[in-house]
């Protein structure tokens, strides 16, 4: 190996390693590496209106929830004992910005842009009155009132979210700056990238409460069946 292709070599070993050994800063100060592996949620949805429709929602969601970052920065959401209606896994693959859904009734993948929002904030609410600490992690909260986006098979519906986060658990959140879906890109650069360790859907009929129960650094759980050979159905 000549002089200056030794040299761009090492270049290239050493950008390479800079970028892997990227650091965050939690708001103590203290530098971390971002969050890779999996987090366990528990998984509570309580009815608040006693209706067939909100007690098939009861199912939907599961009793539990696995959130998987992987070391390219994707994101997979696997769901436990959902009913035959109700959620599998979805997927975010921030290369391509592609927000990816799987019911457990279908085989099928449902694709959709992920810089589309599919909600828009409406304005901040109230903090909650009692603080939350998870795993000995203080928690911070952002609680927002959002509107999802109307369709040509629903309105878009009023609901309340809650997002509670250490800033112990990151990630890197410029590789999200553009996947709006769920409100990603927001609650990234409200929360400094920290991840949620407890998230509150409110429906106003039923509520959804995601809980951390377990965290497992280094622990990826793929899903098998994603792959670009898939069945795509865009939405």
């Amino acid at each position: 190996m000549n002089k200056p292709t030794h040299v761009i070599f090492l270049l290239v070993l050493f950008l390479s390693a800079s970028s892997s050994c990227k650091t965050l800063t939690t708001s103590n100060g203290e530098k971390i590496k971002p969050f890779k592996g999996t987090i366990i949620y528990d998984v509570q949805v309580v009815q608040v209106v006693d209706t067939s429709y909100v007690g098939d929602k009861k199912y939907f969601f599961g009793d539990q929830m696995h959130l998987t970052v992987f070391r390219n920065g994707d994101i997979q959401r696997k769901y436990f004992n959902s009913s035959r209606l109700g959620y599998d896994l979805d997927y975010m693959d921030i290369k391509h910005n592609i927000y990816i859904s799987k019911y457990n009734n279908s085989d099928s993948f449902y694709q959709e842009n992920a810089k589309i929002a599919n909600m828009a904030k409406v304005r901040d609410l109230p903090l909650s009155k009692e603080s939350e600490k998870i795993h000995s992690y203080d928690l911070k909260e952002i609680a927002i009132g959002a509107q999802e986006t109307a369709t040509s098979l629903a309105k878009g519906s009023f609901l309340g979210l809650r997002y509670w986060h250490s800033g112990i658990l990151k990630v890197d959140k410029s590789r999200y700056n553009e996947i709006n879906h769920d409100l990603w890109s927001y609650f990234m650069n409200k929360s400094d990238g920290s991840l949620c360790l407890k998230y509150e859907i409110d429906y106003f009929t039923y509520k959804v409460t995601y809980t951390a129960i377990g965290i497992l650094p280094g622990k990826f759980e793929k899903h098998k069946a994603i792959s670009d050979e898939s069945l795509r159905v865009i939405k």
